[in-house]
């Protein structure tokens, strides 16, 4: 399944939202932006000040549904996906054949505070690598961990990078060459 969950909250870092759900498209896949907005709304501020607006409040989706649940960074964003039970719980559950994809923060803020990372490999923002087991750390601009179906990056700098990773994931090598040609990456 190729249908991907893009989650945004207050905070979240409009680069990294950005990019992943126009990456993604680019390639044909199904992008549902989710906001994980306390009140539901669907507008939300970015940590810049952006404007961002998702397609669907958490409460309408069904997690089953999508291939792929990705967290785009930011802070004070990625604080609110730690502090959203509902969200969490849907990480908790998800089945052994969707992927989890985390950027910049949030693998630190969300998936090492709720003990989420397994034994994978990892990376996230400088600033954060800290929060994370010593001996789970990569420097790596992007870490994909096959056997745990997760995959993070460090920053906005690395968010094309990282979206090209997703795509390989879902749809194979050829389909992420096809987006990034045209893109003049590679």
């Amino acid at each position: 399944m190729n249908k991907v969950m893009v989650a945004i909250a207050p905070g979240s870092e409009e680069i990294e939202a950005v990019t992943i759900i126009d990456v993604l498209r680019r390639a044909d896949i199904e992008v549902d932006v989710v906001s994980i907005c306390p009140q539901g709304k669907l507008e939300v501020i970015a940590s810049r000040g952006v404007k961002l607006v998702a397609d669907y409040p958490l409460s309408h989706i069904t997690a089953a549904s999508y291939g792929m649940l990705v967290l785009p960074g930011g802070v004070p964003g990625s604080e609110v996906f730690r502090d959203s039970p509902q969200l969490i719980e849907i990480i908790k559950q998800r089945s052994t054949q969707q992927w989890l994809a985390a950027i910049c923060a949030a693998p630190a803020v969300v998936l090492a505070h709720h003990h989420l990372l397994a034994n994978a490999q990892v990376t996230c923002h400088p600033a954060f690598q800290h929060q994370l087991p010593p001996a789970q750390l990569s420097n790596q601009r992007v870490v994909i961990d096959s056997t745990n179906q997760l995959i993070t990056s460090q920053g906005p700098g690395t968010a094309i990078e990282f979206s090209l990773a997703l795509i390989e994931q879902l749809k194979g090598k050829a389909c992420a060459e096809s987006v990034a040609t045209p893109m003049v990456l590679a």
